[in-house]
Order: structure tokens, then sequence, then C-alpha cells
């Protein structure tokens, strides 16, 4: 079974690992993300070597339907944060690390 990861446990983490206090390891966690999200809602991308590319995309508007009731609804169209996996990570999670580069 999955386990979900927090901010406190990767502050936690980053905290023992980093040898700093747990105060300062939550301000580390939370700069990390405050700076991707801040790059993201810029327009810029944001990539990590190794770990992937986090964009931005424009989705359309669009008609939906209501599930409960079957009406036709519009849906607005909206900015989404979409992230691509590196092929080293991709690798990673398919067992194939070490193996050279994912095949796509």
């Amino acid at each position: 079974m999955a386990t979900d990861i927090t901010r406190d446990d990767l502050a936690k983490q980053l905290a023992d690992r980093a040898e700093i206090t747990q105060t300062a390891a939550r301000e580390e966690v939370a700069w990390f993300f405050d700076t991707i999200a801040s790059h993201l809602q810029r327009g810029d991308e944001v990539r990590i070597h190794g770990f992937g590319t986090f964009k931005t995309a424009q989705r359309a508007a669009r008609m939906g339907r209501n599930p409960r009731t079957g009406e036709q609804v519009r849906v607005a169209a909206r900015r989404v944060v979409r992230f691509s996996a590196s092929s080293t990570l991709s690798a990673s999670l398919k067992g194939t690390a070490g193996r050279g580069r994912a095949k796509r």
C-alpha cells in the first residue's frame, strides 16, 4: 500500500539529514515549493535534472456534463500545471535504472 508523504515528512527527513532544526527544515521545504509555484505563476518552466519538468498549459473552454443530472455545463478555460517525468525517474519507476536511458 502506498503512503502519502507530506511537507512535514519532507521537513523531518531534511532536518535529520542536514542536522538542522525542524523549524529551519520546514522553512526550507516551504521555500522550495513556493519558489516552484511562483515561477509557474509567471509562466516559467521549472526543470529539475533527474526528476522532471513542471510547466503550465492553457486548457480551452469546453462543454462538460454534470454526472448527477446529465445536464450540459460550460467549463471555463483555465491554466493547469503539467508534469513530465525525466527519463531517469521514468526508468527508475519501471525498474530499469542503470540500464541506460529509458526508451521513448
